[in-house]
Order: structure tokens, then C-alpha cells, then sequence
């Protein structure tokens, strides 16, 4: 710090480590927080001087996470303190020492991570869990409808409930999150499916530059191209400044929040002896039942808008999958043998 005091002045040194602290979200750095207090506690209890603990050696690094995280947490959790640590270098313009000896540390840990910390693989919301959901609303209230234009997209479109709803109305931010007068296309494709895409103006991975999600008319009982639209003539009084999925009340409008999303959806499984199932099953059930339907996977990965193979984790029902366009394939293949050997005998 004293040496980048001689050449720039303060104000340009503080706004660097503002753009800094910046390069991460809020929910991040609650995490990356929890990494350093850990940190501290291990460094108060062992006496290490605060000299040492910045920069930290990568032995002090790697016996800490030796220490706190072999066989007591998950690999990705000692990923996340030591990610933390390594931000808390960066903001202080500390180097970082984590090489090699701390990367073998780190292979370690995953090693001997207790079985407990994996968690099984979160349960998708399937097509009946769709179905039993609209059977319980009442699409001529406002949030009835709010909510099944909401798990309507979030599910056929592979949608983050983080891009269509808020945490809470104190959160809301409309560069960050989608409002009424998003940009919006509609229109009809060639094969008389109707289709309305909607701009949200940040993405867990695109961030600023937003990106389009894109809902296709199905014709079915779930079909989130109806959803949306009426919604949004249910909804009509809301102000086009308001949240996409807020809905009207008595006294004007209000929010709806990820948590009372969930709630609500979750109330009703458990009601029908479905059981509960966390607010990313709908992301993941729905590239599920795409794929049962024998939807392209490159089409499903575009659907989805994941940028890699990445998206093949969220894969349920294997079983079924992988006959599924094996089995395809296998057929059109001797189709075509086939067809080559009549073509042989003309």
C-alpha cells in the first residue's frame, strides 16, 4: 500500500479494490466470508502472529485446510474458503503463495471427504409435479397467475428462478432483474408454434450483458407461452417499471419473491404426498422432460443456454435417456443399411 501511495493517489487505489470486491456477488462473498472466519479462528487458536497470516505461506494454507476441512466438509466448500482467501489477498494487494504443495493438499481433502457432504443429486420437477401445480390455482387470481407463469417458464425454458424473481422488495434492481417493459419478441415459427422471448438484464454467467430466454407454445397443459401472457393481462395494473412476475392487489401491487414462490409450490407437493424439492428442480426437470420428448440435446443445451457440455450434470432419468436416442440412432442406422442394400440389388 505505501508503495502504490508514492505514485497514485488515494482515491484511484480505493476504487481499485472497490472493482475488486466487485468481481464477485453479494451471496458470494457471504461465502467467501465464511472461509475467513474459519481462517482467523485457526490462526487465533494456533498463535499464528498477524504478520504471517498475510500473505499466508501455502504451509500455513495447506495446514489449515489439512486442520478444518479433510474429513469434516465437502471439497467444494475448502474450494470456496480458499477462494475467499485468495480475494482477501487480491483486495489487499497481497500475493498469493497457493501452488502445488497446496493443490495436492487440496486432492487430499476431496479424498477424505466424509460421504455425508456430498449431496445426492437434487430431485427434478417433473411433468406431474406441473400438472398437480396448476391443479391447485386459480388462474383468475393475480398471484395464482404470477406463480404459474413462473414455474411455467422456469420449467420449459431451463430457466434460473434467480432470472425471474427477487429474494425480497428490498433487493429489487432493475439492472438486475427483469421488469415488465423487458424487451420482448413474439411472433410465430413455420410450424404454427406461437413463441415470446423476454430479455433479463443479468445471468449467473453473461452478467451485464443479459441474455434472452425463449418460450415455445406447446399446447398442453403446461405451455408457458399462455402462462406469460396471461399473467400479464391479469396483472395489467402492475407498472411496467414493477418486477416481471409482481401481481396486483388490493392496495396496488407486491412482489413475488423466490422464497414465497417456493413455498407455495412446495405446500402443494406435500399436500399430494410429492414431497418437497428445491427451486433449482425446475431448471433441471425441465432439460429432463425435453430430453424424454427426444428433443435434440444441442437443442436442449440452447434452450437452457449453457454454454458447454456442463449442462449434462442436470441429466435425470438416464435410464430412460440414453435408450432413448441410442436406440433412435440404431434404428435409423439399419434403416439405412437397408436402404443401401435395395439400392445393391436394382
Amino acid at each position: 500500500m505505501r508503495s502504490l501511495s508514492s505514485v497514485f493517489p488515494p482515491e484511484l487505489i480505493s476504487r481499485w479494490r472497490q472493482v475488486l470486491s466487485a468481481s464477485v456477488d453479494d451471496k458470494t462473498h457471504g461465502n467467501y466470508g465464511a472461509g475467513l472466519l474459519r481462517f482467523t479462528h485457526f490462526c487465533d487458536l494456533h498463535g499464528i502472529p498477524e504478520e504471517l497470516r498475510m500473505p499466508a505461506s501455502e504451509s500455513l494454507l495447506s495446514i489449515f485446510i489439512s486442520s478444518y476441512g479433510a474429513g469434516n466438509v465437502a471439497a467444494s466448500t475448502v474450494s470456496t474458503w480458499l477462494a475467499g482467501l485468495q480475494l482477501w489477498h487480491a483486495v489487499n494487494f497481497a500475493p498469493w503463495h497457493g501452488a502445488a504443495l497446496l493443490s495436492r493438499t487440496r486432492k487430499g481433502v476431496s479424498k477424505l471427504a466424509p460421504s455425508s457432504s456430498r449431496r445426492p443429486p437434487r430431485d427434478p420437477v417433473s411433468f406431474n409435479h406441473m400438472k398437480v401445480l396448476r391443479a391447485s390455482l386459480d388462474l383468475s387470481n393475480t398471484r395464482d397467475s404470477a406463480i404459474w407463469a413462473v414455474a411455467s417458464t422456469a420449467w420449459r425454458d431451463c430457466a434460473r428462478l434467480g432470472e425471474l424473481l427477487v429474494d425480497s422488495a428490498d433487493s429489487f434492481d432493475p439492472s438486475r432483474h427483469v421488469t415488465r417493459n423487458c424487451p420482448k419478441k413474439r411472433g410465430t415459427a413455420a410450424n404454427n408454434h406461437k413463441f415470446v422471448g423476454f430479455k433479463v438484464p443479468w445471468t449467473k454467467t453473461k452478467h451485464s450483458a443479459g441474455d434472452w430466454i425463449n418460450s415455445t407454445e406447446t399446447f398442453d397443459d403446461v405451455d408457458a407461452v399462455s402462462a406469460l401472457e396471461h399473467h400479464l393481462v391479469v396483472n395489467s395494473d402492475v407498472p411496467e417499471d414493477a418486477p416481471l412476475f409482481a401481481y396486483s392487489t388490493h392496495t396496488g401491487w407486491t412482489h413475488l419473491t423466490r422464497s414465497d414462490f417456493m413455498h407455495h409450490c412446495n405446500e402443494v407437493w406435500l399436500a399430494a404426498g410429492m414431497g418437497a424439492i428445491n427451486g433449482h428442480g425446475f431448471r433441471i426437470g425441465g432439460a429432463t422432460h425435453l430430453l424424454l420428448q427426444g428433443v435434440d440435446p444441442w437443442v436442449v443445451m440452447k434452450q437452457g443456454r449453457w454454454s458447454s457440455a456442463a449442462f449434462l450434470v442436470y441429466w435425470r432419468n438416464v435410464e430412460e435417456i440414453l435408450p432413448l436416442f441410442i436406440g433412435d440412432s440404431w434404428d435409423t442406422f439399419t434403416s439405412l443399411k437397408d436402404s443401401v442394400a435395395r439400392i445393391a440389388r436394382l
